[in-house]
């Protein structure tokens, strides 16, 4: 059987839903970027920002595991 990844798309537009949902802050899918590869999210946005959003990390990773499985979710975010 084949399992099938979500595109690199997809994930950088969902990570940038949930943070909107989860936080104050509005992150569009253009300040995401995704790395199929390492499974890392790293954002294009100011340091005090993405301080804000250490706070919320295991939340934000926690819904992406939920929604897309353990094997496809992001493992971390910079």
């Amino acid at each position: 059987q084949k399992r099938f990844t979500p595109p690199q798309a997809s994930v950088e537009k969902r990570v940038s839903e949930i943070i909107c949902e989860v936080t104050p802050l509005v992150i569009t899918p253009e300040q995401v970027s995704y790395s199929v590869g390492s499974r890392t999210v790293s954002l294009k946005i100011p340091s005090v920002l993405k301080s804000e959003l250490q706070n919320q990390k295991t939340v934000i990773l926690d819904r992406l595991v939920k929604e897309m499985g353990v094997k496809n979710a992001p493992k971390t975010i910079l």
